[in-house]
């Protein structure tokens, strides 16, 4: 797998093989989440998921912040194991945050030559979360590009999320936490 910086990826000359994206924090990686790294593998286009190195809710939230269910190098060997060919890496920043979110799919889709996005129901992005998926599909549209917005997986009537297994973590459910990850917690 190939990892790109943002900022490199913005300097850098535009894409001409097409791709296939999925945008998020990842965070554990879990069964959600595979199923969209999994659509994108799947496409007939270069597989790109794009992430943060730090999670914008800690930057926003350092004081409460509960931490990440796994580390970024963990979770770079999760996106490999997937066979995602490029991760676009973002460094969360002031600057960043800032960004609406027309303005960063604009950029990343000039940049990467997005052929197909495919984002989770409850996906935001952009300045103050001003972008949400039903928006990201319009955009995408609007421009020729394949979108569609996945539904939650579900596990025992709920969604997959990672509050839920950072819920079942501290609960000591860890049966849960691997059926809602997809596999065992002794190497998160």
């Amino acid at each position: 797998m190939i990892i790109v910086k943002w900022d490199d990826l913005m300097r850098g000359e535009a894409w001409t093989e097409g791709s296939a994206v999925t945008i998020g924090v990842f965070d554990g990686v879990h069964r959600g989440h595979r199923a969209l790294l999994d659509r994108i593998t799947a496409s007939p286009y270069r597989s790109v998921v794009v992430t943060f190195s730090v999670s914008p809710r800690q930057f926003f939230h350092q004081g409460s912040y509960s931490g990440d269910i796994v580390s970024l190098d963990r979770k770079l060997e999760l996106f490999d194991e997937t066979g995602i060919e490029t991760c676009v890496l973002i460094d969360f920043s002031e600057t960043f945050s800032r960004m609406t979110g027309g303005s960063f799919i604009g950029k990343l889709s000039r940049a990467v030559n997005m052929r197909y996005i495919v984002v989770g129901a409850d996906f935001h992005c952009g300045y103050r979360n001003d972008t949400d998926a039903a928006a990201i599909k319009r955009l995408a549209r609007a421009s020729g590009i394949e979108a569609e917005v996945a539904l939650p997986v579900m596990e025992g009537g709920l969604p997959v999320s990672s509050s839920r297994i950072r819920h079942a973590l501290a609960m000591g459910e860890y049966g849960l936490a691997a059926a809602l990850l997809g596999r065992g917690v002794e190497r998160l």
